[in-house]
């Protein structure tokens, strides 16, 4: 199955100043902000120790920016926010929601689970 099968898609990116690292998700249920905090951890390991520190404020504003939309019962696609570094040209996190829903409350996905499962019963 390619990941374009997926219902919801998404990445998350540290880029600028000659960095390009990423990662993603793409899977049959919305993305839960707690998994979604859990990739920006992975993201923050991938990349070297110097440009975590550069973009630890860009890293701070996306988590605030996932909890607050967990918050709101998550985001719908297209979504592209970019918490850019004050005074750099391209220093930034990015967080694109490329298709399905993102972001949303783990008791969601259980009700949703529950509620398939009694259909498809």
């Amino acid at each position: 199955m390619d990941s374009e099968d997926f219902q919801h898609r998404g990445r998350i990116q540290a880029q600028g100043d000659g960095l390009e690292e990423s990662v993603s998700w793409s899977q049959d249920l919305p993305i839960t902000a707690k998994d979604s905090l859990e990739l920006l951890e992975e993201l923050k390991n991938k990349i070297p120790k110097h440009e975590l520190k550069r973009r630890k404020q860009a890293f701070d504003k996306a988590e605030k920016f996932v909890l607050r939309v967990e918050e709101n019962n998550g985001v719908d696609a297209p979504v592209s926010k970019t918490f850019k570094i004050k005074d750099t040209k391209d220093v930034r996190v990015d967080i694109e929601v490329i298709k399905g829903k993102a972001f949303i409350s783990s008791i969601i996905i259980i009700f949703v689970s529950i509620s398939l499962w009694i259909y498809l019963s």
